[in-house]
């Protein structure tokens, strides 16, 4: 709590903890302390969430919490929420392994960057489609990876936002019938309102011809708030006014290291017994509903499961 461990592809420093609590004026350790007792003290009362509760690890805890600017109560709904919508979203959220990716990483490179965004303290994260391998993208595949990070992400890292580039330059048109705005909302939705998730930008890079039919189907699974953080660069300096070059790739003319190399240790990393502890654990991150109590879940958040209940595909 008093300090971050480190992680050699989630670096976070002493002075980003402490830009992030101060953010929030979270920086008095005693506080930390108490809310995050108080937190799990009513947690372990809930029969809904008892069970899943044991599974949500200390420093996931303390995420959320700084996720939810400080608030003992607001954390305490947003731990309802990321649980019960991970069980209502089991096609993105359960029965995650790191083996089931193996295949589908020969065609998409998902990787956070090591070095948070110094101008915000956002952690990036970088999308490529391997050459000659976009057809066997897959939407779900690939929100089921995000999460995957994003779940390994939430016992080490701590940002207070997240920035997301996406590289088409290995695609063609056809890549648009595999965006499926549907599944692309629900992702959205538990980004956002499960996970908690701060969405600073959205940035395309190498875009080809068709990217406007690209960006219009994107837009449709995204909140208007986020949907116009979303941006085309024509060029990598463009970008650099948003992200600063020395913590991007090489493939950007950045000072890190490239996509490749980092998505090779991304996969050693998950091939390691605490990864797969961590996501078996992950998996066990819901609601129990039969024990939940009479006041339903969609009177308490303005009516969330039944917006999930419209998205489904018939």
């Amino acid at each position: 709590m008093e300090t971050i461990a480190y992680h050699p592809l989630l670096e976070v420093q002493q002075e980003d903890v402490k830009k992030v609590r101060q953010f929030f004026d979270l920086d008095d350790i005693n506080r930390i302390k108490e809310s995050l007792e108080a937190i799990e003290e009513w947690c372990k009362k809930q029969a809904h969430l008892a069970e899943a509760f044991q599974y949500l690890r200390t420093n996931m805890l303390e995420r959320l919490w700084i996720l939810s600017r400080g608030s003992v109560e607001g954390t305490k709904i947003k731990i309802d929420k990321f649980l019960t919508m991970r069980g209502m979203t089991p096609e993105l959220s359960l029965n995650k392994s790191y083996e089931e990716f193996e295949n589908f990483l020969d065609c998409v490179l998902y990787v956070p960057l090591p070095k948070l965004c110094p101008t915000d303290q956002s952690r990036v994260m970088v999308t490529q489609i391997i050459s000659g391998k976009w057809e066997h993208f897959s939407l779900l595949s690939y929100l089921r990876y995000c999460f995957m990070i994003g779940e390994y992400r939430l016992h080490h890292d701590y940002c207070l936002s997240e920035r997301y580039i996406i590289d088409l330059s290995n695609v063609n048109i056809q890549l648009l019938t595999k965006l499926n705005p549907i599944i692309l909302k629900k992702g959205e939705i538990l980004c956002t309102e499960g996970y908690g998730t701060k969405i600073k930008g959205i940035h395309i890079l190498n875009a080809p011809s068709f990217v406007d039919k690209f960006v219009f189907l994107i837009k449709q699974g995204l909140k208007e708030k986020v949907a116009k953080r979303l941006h085309v660069h024509s060029s990598y300096e463009e970008l650099y006014k948003e992200i600063p070059k020395e913590i991007l790739p090489k493939d950007y003319g950045g000072d890190g290291p490239s996509c490749a190399n980092l998505a090779e240790k991304w996969k050693n990393v998950f091939k390691t017994d605490e990864s797969k502890k961590i996501i078996d654990q992950c998996n066990k991150l819901v609601t129990d509903e039969s024990k939940r109590s009479s006041v339903k879940f969609n009177e308490e958040y303005l009516g969330l499961p039944g917006s999930f209940r419209r998205l489904d595909v018939d």
